[in-house]
């Protein structure tokens, strides 16, 4: 099993293996989750990296970003027997598997968890996070305070196992927002233009599958000075990076106007460039909310979404779209303007706001049994960079 060590730390026990971390990868979300967590810890010699692709509907076509990365990768069953030091998992799959590993840490892709999956909470559900009645994680990293007083009172047998570190993208995020004049020009939006964000997560409750060609055709009854920009969660692409049904029909009823995020490209240039947006009920349109814009729901269907979470408060305070109308989006934004209690969501889904790699970093050295390494040169200006590639 050829292992990747890292680089540029001297190791303090250069006389003992170096520690063994296993990256699980899902699907490209999982993949980039666990890619911002391997910034953290790469360049740390005591340390040595692969991955592992788990079995996943939604993995067929993040074999070559995976292979992108660098990191040796195991074949899933091998992996699986191996005895790691720290097995990391960026979704929910298979994680029981791994009965060596020393510790077993999720770490989630979202905020605010909000959706449900077979009638429970997707994130802490009992049947995504128990085997046999028992834990399956030695550690679940959580955003927010609210979270992890949410996620024990849905499963208590996760009580002392959630550890709140607050959110690596959403971080990222806010440092785009300080650039959001770059980020609108990089998508060629005038100062004077408005611009809707539609916000639409994957499954058959979301936007798309709702009445996705119909609202994506009526823009273009909208103003001249109205632009549009779509961000369909990845799990709306195929393998081959062709759209699936649900967003093929709406990209087909589309303006060419209408500009598309595409998997590949990073989501937080046109969260910060929006200037409303219009969302289901993904977890995006909460890091939306973090700076005081108009938003409207679109009807999401019976059990999507996990109740009293703050995806289902934001739902609550914004007016809700009955009819698939952009034009009849921006009559409701506009008579409704930015909802008063926005400012007392964020504090509800993440907690220490630019603490996250810090937080973060600590509670994987302390799962590892080692002592943290003191900051990268260069590391502020590295974060500096990805975010403003955020902003594209």
């Amino acid at each position: 099993m050829g292992l990747s060590p890292g680089a540029g730390i001297p190791s303090a026990r250069s006389t003992e293996k170096a520690r063994s971390v296993l990256y699980v990868v899902h699907n490209r979300v999982s993949l980039r989750t666990l890619r911002r967590v391997h910034r953290l810890l790469a360049g740390d010699g005591r340390l040595s990296f692969a991955a592992t692709l788990a079995p996943d509907r939604f993995g067929r076509g993040c074999e070559a970003e995976a292979d992108r990365w660098g990191l040796p990768l195991v074949p899933f069953e091998a992996a699986a027997a191996e005895p790691w030091d720290l097995a990391l998992f960026g979704n929910h799959g298979g994680a029981h598997l791994f009965t060596r590993a020393a510790a077993r840490v999720f770490v989630p892709h979202g905020v605010g968890a909000g959706k449900l999956a077979l009638g429970q909470d997707f994130t802490y559900g009992p049947d995504f996070v128990l085997r046999s009645g028992k834990p399956i994680y030695t550690a679940m990293f959580e955003a927010s305070e609210e979270g992890r007083q949410r996620a024990e009172d849905i499963t208590p047998r996760l009580a002392g196992r959630i550890r709140v570190v607050g959110d690596l993208e959403t971080d990222e995020f806010l440092a785009v927002l300080a650039r959001r004049a770059t980020a609108r020009a990089v998508l060629g939006v005038a100062p004077e233009d408005f611009l809707v964000l539609l916000s639409a997560t994957w499954g058959d409750a979301g936007m798309l599958a709702w009445h996705g060609p119909a609202l994506l055709r009526s823009a273009r009854r909208l103003p001249g000075d109205v632009r549009v920009v779509l961000k369909p969660h990845p799990h709306n692409w195929g393998p081959r990076g062709r759209p699936r049904p649900p967003l093929a029909r709406a990209l087909a009823a589309a303006p060419e106007t209408v500009c598309l995020v595409p998997p590949w490209q990073s989501w937080m240039g046109a969260y910060a460039a929006a200037d409303l947006a219009v969302y289901d009920f993904g977890s995006l349109a909460l890091r939306f909310a973090l700076r005081p814009r108009p938003m409207v729901a679109v009807p999401a269907g019976p059990g999507a979404v996990t109740p009293g979470s703050p995806v289902d408060a934001l739902r609550a305070m914004t007016p809700e779209l009955t009819e698939p109308s952009l034009p009849r989006a921006l009559e409701l934004a506009s008579a409704a303007g930015v909802p008063p209690d926005l400012a007392d969501l964020a504090p509800r889904f993440v907690s220490h706001p630019g603490q996250a790699a810090h937080r973060t970093r600590g509670a994987l050295y302390e799962l590892l049994d080692l002592a943290a390494p003191g900051p990268r040169e260069g590391e502020e200006r590295e974060t500096r960079e990805r975010a403003l590639e955020g902003s594209g």
